[in-house]
């Protein structure tokens, strides 16, 4: 089996049990709102722009652990949405490019496991 191909399964799954999860409730809320000319940001708009800047800056120990501590705390379809985008952003990469900021297929994996259980 192709690791590859599993990890894509595995964000698919946990993708489909979290929208059956959190049917029904507000799933659709603005990251950014105006407010009177001042710009509100949602925590799960903060935690998304953070992630991409750890992201681009090859701190992807630093950005796993915020979105699991984001998930810890808030539990919301976009925090977990946030997650997959994470893992699956990162899965994009090869090995090399990986162990170079300390990560791997592996943690990939197992990260998305530990999503899948909070």
């Amino acid at each position: 089996m192709n690791e590859n191909d599993y990890i894509k399964r595995l964000i698919t799954s946990i993708g489909q049990m979290l929208v059956a999860i959190v049917a029904g409730k507000d799933a659709v809320e603005s990251n950014i709102k105006l407010d009177k000319n001042n710009v509100i940001i949602s925590e799960d708009g903060l935690l998304e722009i953070m992630i991409n800047k750890y992201i681009h800056e090859g701190k992807i120990n630093e950005a796993e652990s915020m979105i699991i501590e984001a998930i810890k705390s808030r539990k919301t379809q976009r925090s977990y949405e946030i997650a997959l985008s994470f893992y699956e952003e990162i899965n994009k990469w090869d090995e090399s490019k990986l162990m170079k900021y300390n990560f791997s297929k592996q943690k990939i994996i197992e990260g998305l496991e530990n999503i899948k259980k909070l």
